[in-house]
């Protein structure tokens, strides 16, 4: 099972390191950890270059309808920015956290051999098919946008910022498609563990040439340590994750508030755009995207959580006055230990829990903002957004680029 993650990270850190999230000068060595090369002069050039290609094609964008600057235009640009920095911050912090899993692996990977566990993560042949799929979706996407738009793409920059900085937003597939590998691979080794525990024998009594009381103490305790290592490892990740998922998060509310909003009140795009039918499809479609990866990223962490948990359900089956008192101690310390992470869920960076309850309360704020919206369209503030919104669409369909 664990053997094999540093194979099927390589296809997630590429497209990673493409787009800036992760810088291209780790390498993965063939014990799986994640090294930095700081003696080549290539990849510190190809470093520098691809900031720079990204301000340029950030001033293009940014200049693009001059003298007009649209506030999309600024919302798209912080975005972006905000992930690449986001990222960059915290780059340390998601190699300790991908390390950590290979440790990790190293640790449990006899034990879950010797005990014939079953293996729980998704093969390389999975996560490729994932890969190949969204980013099918995604060129399918652009080049929907390109026909039914009828603009043509000139220059290479244009282009980069054309994928960059329109919907749907190239980021947006990075980061879920990471995060939902690196949570995927999380829940399965809190679901080896488990089943690693269920190896135990029934009311954790001594078995005669299977299972001493030396052994069942030694065992519980070497769980309990890599359960404590997984917790580790899953709060890593969330100081690692946290700042892009939090920006995931709060970009994908806005995008969502505002397309919603541009939907119901048909007046901000009235005009050229909104003759084109199929150009009304685009911004379900892009709704469609965004809920499905937040989805996607709350369902994992929830797997997660309830994984994470599972085991306390095993500890309380267990009737403590009859056991030995090692075997009690243990029993009570591994409670304790899973009461203290339970503190350590997975977050937007301290903000707020990733789980089920998080579907509710973006519902509830999508509601509440729309309604305000609308309530408020004759407002000179809101009448200055739709003109601004209309004059962006208009400008946006007639720019050949």
């Amino acid at each position: 099972m664990t053997t094999n993650f540093h194979i099927t990270v390589k296809p997630i850190l590429f497209v990673s390191k493409c787009m800036g999230l992760i810088d291209i000068s780790y390498t993965v060595e063939p014990s799986g950890f994640l090294v930095r090369n700081k003696n080549s002069n290539v990849l510190k050039l190809l470093e520098i270059a691809r900031i720079i290609v990204l301000l340029i094609c950030t001033r293009i964008y940014f200049n693009q309808y001059e003298p007009e600057i649209h506030i999309l235009q600024i919302i798209n640009i912080v975005q972006f920015w905000n992930t690449i920095i986001a990222a960059r911050l915290s780059t340390i912090l998601i190699i300790k956290f991908i390390n950590g899993i290979v440790e990790f692996d190293q640790t449990i990977t006899p034990l879950s051999t010797n005990m014939l566990i079953p293996q729980r993560t998704w093969t390389k042949k999975h996560w490729n098919t994932i890969l190949i799929s969204l980013f099918t979706y995604f060129i399918g996407f652009k080049f929907l946008q390109i026909y039914f738009n009828s603009f043509k793409i000139g220059n290479i920059a244009l282009r980069i910022q054309h994928l960059i900085f329109t919907v749907p937003f190239i980021m947006d597939y990075v980061i879920t498609i990471s995060s939902c590998f690196f949570l995927q691979n999380m829940y399965a080794r809190f679901q080896t563990l488990n089943d690693i525990w269920k190896c135990l024998p029934a009311d954790l009594v001594p078995i005669s040439d299977q299972w001493t009381h030396i052994e069942i103490v030694v065992f519980m305790e070497n769980t309990r340590l890599l359960h404590a290592e997984l917790c580790d490892l899953l709060k890593m990740f969330t100081l690692g994750y946290g700042r892009m998922l939090l920006g995931l998060f709060i970009f994908s509310f806005i995008n969502m508030l505002f397309s919603i909003y541009i939907i119901i009140n048909n007046r901000a795009l009235s005009g050229s755009y909104s003759t084109n039918n199929y150009s009304r499809i685009l911004p379900l479609m892009f709704n469609v995207q965004i809920i499905t990866f937040l989805m996607s990223i709350i369902i994992f962490a929830s797997f997660i959580n309830e994984k994470r948990l599972k085991i306390i359900s095993y500890l309380r089956l267990y009737r403590i006055s009859n056991l030995h008192f090692d075997i009690k101690r243990q029993i009570k310390m591994f409670i304790n230990q899973i009461s203290v992470c339970d503190s350590d869920r997975i977050s937007a960076f301290g903000f707020f829990e990733i789980n089920l309850n998080l579907v509710t309360s973006i519902l509830v704020l999508l509601i509440s903002g729309i309604i305000t919206l609308i309530q408020m369209k004759d407002h000179p503030m809101i009448l200055k957004l739709n003109n601004d919104t209309y004059s962006f669409f208009a400008n946006f369909t007639s720019k050949k680029i």
